[in-house]
């Protein structure tokens, strides 16, 4: 629903009337109707009710709500159609997820830390530890929006939709990940910024941001920053910072 919303009829080539409509965006006859299939099936597959789409009628879905790479790729994951990886040499695992930590302890640029796919602080360099005081154990999102710990962070739209962007689509390559289901509760519990974000279904976001943070003991400094996944696995991500000056 949260896609259709962000559409206008005229952006997808349909006729754009001058009556207000009740709802922003499409309906879902007009999506159903771009998507070549009948607007019941596009309302059963929307709520989840069918199961087994086929590629062809997901393509179809992804091209009317014109869909990013990267959330076309996400529903496929959804209804299971996705493109195996395939079978990755446990050396080759290991070496790339050391190689990354080794790279963020060594990290003297700024923050940098590394994240597991719930955003857990698997790893967390000697700036991250003495300007943003996480270390290993600690959750990610949850200094972010719930003010866990002595830093307060200030602007930071852009880091906070990267991270719910990179939590859900994590999500769904570990559904029954009990943990995922864990943060994700408490989140949105003690956050209405976060449950506002994971209520717009965004998965496309990029992973470039600028925060400004609040330390009561040295005052304001802004970062601008990235999110790197791991290559291999995508099951480990590297967040870097850099001061403003």
């Amino acid at each position: 629903m949260s896609r259709r919303a962000r559409l206008l009829p005229e952006a997808c080539g349909l006729p754009h009337f001058r009556r207000r409509r009740r709802t922003p965006g499409l309906r879902r006859e007009e999506v159903s109707a771009l998507a070549g299939i009948s607007t019941a099936y596009y309302t059963w597959i929307e709520q989840g009710r069918t199961f087994d789409v086929s590629i062809e009628v997901l393509e179809g879905i992804a091209g009317a709500l014109q869909l990013s790479e990267v959330e076309a790729a996400h529903i496929f994951t959804l209804a299971g159609k996705a493109t195996p990886r395939p079978p990755l040499a446990v050396d080759d695992v290991v070496a790339w997820r050391g190689a990354m930590r080794e790279f963020v302890r060594r990290f003297e640029d700024g923050p940098a830390v590394v994240l597991t796919p719930w955003l857990d602080v698997y790893e967390a360099n000697r700036v991250a530890r003495e300007t943003l005081g996480i270390d290993a154990g600690a959750n990610f999102a949850e200094t972010i929006f719930c003010g866990v710990g002595a830093v307060i962070y200030e602007s930071a739209d852009s880091l906070a939709g990267a991270l719910v962007a990179l939590l859900r689509r994590n999500r769904v390559q570990d559904i029954e990940n009990e943990r995922f289901n864990h943060i994700i509760s408490r989140l949105r519990e003690r956050s209405g910024a976060f449950r506002a974000l994971w209520d717009g279904h965004v998965v496309d976001n990029v992973p470039l941001f600028e925060v400004e943070i609040e330390r009561p003991d040295a005052g304001t400094a802004r970062f601008r920053g990235v999110i790197v996944s791991d290559p291999i696995a995508a099951r480990q991500f590297a967040l870097l910072m850099q001061p403003i000056q």
